[in-house]
C-alpha cells in the first residue's frame, strides 16, 4: 500500500530525517537581506503559542456564529434573536472540526497574522489593546478567530489556493507578493505532521543557500529560518541546535515540496460541505488518527484509496490538512464508489482512527476505530467495516429517499440509534431507547433523511428469517 498523497498524485510522502548531521538550526539574522514583508515578530506575531486541545487559557473554538461567518446563513437551520442555530449536520461538522484542531491551530495563526500584517483584516475590529498584535493576550474572541481561519483549509476557495511550490518558485512568489503588499501562508510536512508558518523575509546565506525567515506560531517572539537550496530544490527546517535531535525536523525535496496558500481567499465565505442545495454532491472524507508515539511523533500507518476491488478512483482530489495528527483529507466526485484500506501500523501503540464523510446535507462519522499493529481494515462507501473481519458494517443507500442501513456481518451486533431533525421552527430528537439487535445476515434500516420531524419513525430489522420493527420515541 502507498500513502494517500501518493495515490492522489500530490506531494508524496512526508520528508524523512535523512542525514541528521547536516540539519542544524540557523541564526535567522545571518546572511544578507534580500527582501522583507515588513512583518515584525514583536509587533505582528502573537505573544501566545499555538494550542491544540481546549484549556483554561484557550476555552473557545468554533461556535455557531463563527461557522456562520465562514459558511454564511446556509449553515443555520434558523436564526433566533440574531443568533445562528446550526443545522444538525452543521453542528456535527463544528464538533468534528474542533476535534480536528486538537492537533494544533497553526494554519489559523499563520493566516490571521498574515491578514493583520497586510491590512486585509481590520485590527481595530478584532484587537482589544491597540494596533500591535503582540500586545493582545489570548482571548475567547481571538481563539474563535484563529479557529475560523484554521478551518478554511478544508474547503474552497482556500483549499483551491493551496499549491505545491518548488524552492525557486517559492522564493520568487514571496518576493513578488511582498512587493505588492500581499503575502502567503507557508505549509510544510515532516515526521511530526504538517505545520503552517508565516514567511517574513529572505536572506542570502551564500553557497547557493537562501534563508526564509519565518514567524513560527509554536515559538512566539522569536524569528526562525527555513534553509533552502533553489538549485537542488531541497530545504529543511528545524529549531534544534543539536543536529541529532529530529523531534522538530522538516526535510523537503521535489517529492516533499513546500506549499504556498494565498491569503485573500481565507477571508471569503467558503463552500459548505454539509449544506443542502449547494449544488455539490461530492463526498469530502476526513481520516485522522488521535494516537501518537511517546516521543510526540505521529504513528505512521499506511492508507490506500482505491475503487472497490482495486484500481484508481476517477476524479479523486487530495486536500492538504495541516496539523500534527496523521490526517488525510480528500474529495470524491458524486456517484463514485471508493474503498479506504488502512494497515501496517508499526509495533508499539495502536492507531485510534476517526473517519468522517461529509455530503450535501448529511454527515456520517465513524469514531474510535482501533487498529492494532499488523492489522488491516477497509472502509467502503457505501459500506463501512467497523472492525476487520467481524461484527458490523454501515451502508448508506439513496433510492429516492436516504436510508441508513446497518448489516450484521460475521457475528450478531446491536446498537442504539438516535435521530435528530432540525428545521426552521424547532428540534426533535428520537431514539430507540435501547439496543437494536442485528442478527447475522440481517439489516437494520431507518429512513432518517426523509423524516419530517413529526410523523412516527421506526427502525426495521429484516433478513435471514427476521422481520421486526423498533419504534423510536422522543429522547429526553
Amino acid at each position: 500500500m502507498a500513502p494517500v498523497s501518493d495515490l492522489l498524485g500530490s506531494s508524496g510522502s512526508l520528508g524523512s530525517s535523512g542525514d541528521s548531521e547536516s540539519y542544524v538550526a540557523v541564526d535567522p539574522t545571518l546572511g544578507t537581506l534580500i527582501a522583507t514583508s515588513g512583518f515584525e515578530i514583536g509587533r505582528d506575531g502573537f505573544s501566545f503559542e499555538n494550542w491544540g486541545e481546549s484549556s483554561q487559557e484557550h476555552r473557545r473554538g468554533l461556535t455557531p456564529s463563527v461557522m456562520q461567518s465562514r459558511y454564511g446563513d446556509r449553515i443555520c437551520a434558523r436564526i433566533v434573536d440574531g443568533g445562528c442555530v446550526l443545522t444538525a449536520t452543521g453542528q456535527a461538522l463544528q464538533a468534528d472540526l474542533n476535534d480536528t484542531w486538537s492537533g494544533g491551530h497553526c494554519f489559523g495563526f499563520a493566516a490571521l497574522a498574515g491578514l493583520f500584517a497586510t491590512d486585509q483584516l481590520d485590527k481595530a475590529e478584532h484587537l482589544a489593546t491597540g494596533p500591535d498584535v503582540y500586545d493582545d493576550p489570548a482571548s475567547d474572541q481571538l481563539d474563535g478567530l484563529i479557529s475560523r481561519y484554521a478551518s478554511t483549509q478544508i474547503s474552497p476557495p482556500t483549499s483551491a489556493a493551496n499549491s505545491p511550490s518548488s524552492v525557486a518558485d517559492t522564493l520568487d512568489k514571496l518576493e513578488a507578493a511582498w512587493a505588492r503588499g500581499d503575502s502567503y501562508i507557508l505549509t510544510i510536512a515532516g515526521d511530526i505532521g504538517g505545520h503552517a508558518i508565516t514567511p517574513i523575509a529572505l536572506r542570502d546565506l551564500g553557497k547557493g543557500k537562501t534563508g526564509i525567515v519565518v514567524y513560527d506560531n509554536n515559538y512566539p517572539g522569536v524569528e526562525k529560518m527555513v534553509v533552502a537550496d533553489a538549485a537542488a530544490d531541497t530545504w529543511y527546517y528545524t529549531t534544534a541546535l543539536n543536529p541529532a535531535d529530529n523531534s522538530y525536523l522538516f526535510v523537503g525535496s521535489p517529492d516533499n515540496p513546500m506549499h504556498l496558500v494565498r491569503l485573500p481567499q481565507t477571508t471569503e465565505v467558503h463552500e459548505c460541505p454539509t449544506c443542502r442545495e449547494s449544488g455539490d454532491d461530492s463526498v469530502l472524507v476526513l481520516v485522522k488518527d488521535n494516537a501518537e508515539n511517546r516521543d510526540g511523533t505521529i504513528i505512521e500507518w499506511e492508507l490506500e484509496v482505491t475503487a472497490p476491488g482495486g484500481g484508481a478512483v476517477e476524479g479523486i482530489e487530495n486536500l492538504p490538512v495541516i496539523n500534527n495528527q496523521q490526517s488525510e483529507l480528500f474529495r470524491v466526485p458524486a456517484g463514485v464508489a471508493f474503498e479506504i484500506t488502512m494497515g501496517k501500523v508499526p509495533v508499539g501503540r495502536a492507531a485510534d482512527i476517526d473517519i468522517s464523510l461529509y455530503g450535501d446535507g448529511w454527515i456520517d462519522e465513524f469514531d474510535g476505530i482501533e487498529l492494532l499493529p499488523g492489522a488491516t481494515t477497509s472502509v467502503n462507501v457505501d459500506q463501512v467495516a467497523i472492525a476487520a473481519g467481524t461484527t458490523l458494517s454501515v451502508e448508506r443507500e439513496t433510492d429516492g429517499d436516504y436510508v441508513y442501513a446497518l448489516d450484521g456481518i460475521g457475528v450478531p451486533g446491536s446498537l442504539t440509534l438516535d435521530v435528530r431533525h432540525r428545521d426552521a421552527v424547532r428540534d426533535r430528537n428520537v431514539t430507540t431507547g435501547g439496543p437494536v439487535s442485528i442478527p447475522v445476515n440481517s439489516s437494520a434500516s431507518v429512513a432518517a433523511h426523509a423524516w419530517d420531524g413529526a410523523s412516527p419513525l421506526t427502525v426495521r430489522v429484516a433478513g435471514n428469517g427476521v422481520d421486526r420493527v423498533y419504534p423510536m420515541v422522543p429522547a429526553s
